[in-house]
């Protein structure tokens, strides 16, 4: 089985020049975990997602590997969602992952099971010319898993 057949459904693109507010609207209404950034050749140059958007919100101390250790709660919401609204302005190239996990169509489903239990979902399928084919997450790669068992 190769990895391309594990790919989600449903899957969305984006432009790089897009808002980061369009695309989140475009995640909300499609219900997809991510969407693929392309350029206006069709070239995958990248992934955006509410993780990777999340991410950006968090303060630097927090986020670094030891972070800050906090014993108290610290009401940060109305910070936190001011930065929000300030985000949702910015162009989706300033926020994606210029370098996802990515997988070639053909490679053998052994290699998507690794790759998501080693780094996480989504897994982006991608050729060598750079054409997007789709994402794969955890639940696609087992349902295209179970579809494939043979009962006996």
């Amino acid at each position: 089985m190769p990895c391309h057949s594990a790919i989600v459904k449903k899957n969305i693109t984006s432009s790089p020049d897009d808002t980061v507010e369009a695309v989140l609207k475009a995640i909300k209404k499609e219900k997809v975990i991510a969407s693929a950034v392309v350029d206006e050749n069709g070239k995958f140059i990248g992934l955006f997602s509410m993780k990777i958007m999340l991410k950006d919100l968090i303060p630097v101390a927090v986020s670094m590997a030891n972070g800050v250790k906090i014993d108290i709660k610290v009401t940060a919401a109305p910070g936190v969602a001011k930065r929000l609204e300030n985000v949702k302005t910015l162009p989706v190239f300033e926020l994606m992952d210029r370098n996802p996990i990515t997988v070639l169509p053909d490679a053998p489903i052994w290699e998507g099971v690794s790759l998501l239990t080693k780094e996480g979902e989504p897994l982006s399928v991608v050729d060598n010319s750079g054409k997007f084919y789709g994402l794969i997450t955890y639940a696609s790669l087992v349902d295209d898993l179970e579809s494939h068992t043979i009962n006996g």
